[in-house]
């Protein structure tokens, strides 16, 4: 894939993130999709990520995905972003097994990630978020 197919393939999360639906960015994954995040047991497949992700959307409906940079060599991706704008309005499930109640406050949480080594299995990659960033995010909603 030339560079820019794999920009379009790595912006494709956030363009279905910002539509409020996760599966506009499914004809960009894989079956071997791997995913990590900040309080997850471990690697997810697909699917497991798509519940994860979809936690955080459902807390956070409106939240939108904002792109700050994005930088290609090949098949390598690296992009810095921005999410926020949604206020806390419904639960959100923690990995303990608990349940942060709705407090109906706004936060921006800031991340970098490596979506892939090869853009045309985008998401068999791993994404790495920055957890001490989530976890300033996540003290901001909840005080």
């Amino acid at each position: 894939m030339s560079e820019q197919e794999n920009i379009k393939a790595a912006h494709a999360f956030f363009d279905a993130w910002n539509a409020g639906d996760l599966s506009h960015g499914e004809p960009y994954q894989t079956d071997g999709h791997v995913a990590e995040g900040p309080g997850a047991a471990g690697p997810m497949n697909k699917e497991q990520n798509r519940a994860y992700l979809q936690n955080f959307l459902t807390a956070f409906p409106g939240s939108k995905f904002e792109v700050l940079l994005t930088v290609t060599q090949g098949d390598y991706i690296v992009m810095h972003w921005r999410v926020g704008g949604g206020a806390h309005t419904g639960p959100l499930h923690t990995p303990s097994g608990g349940v942060l109640p709705p407090t109906g406050k706004t936060a921006t949480f800031e991340a970098d990630g490596l979506p892939a080594s090869e853009a045309v299995e985008m998401l068999e990659g791993a994404f790495d978020l920055n957890s001490r960033a989530l976890q300033r995010f996540l003290a901001t909603i909840a005080s």
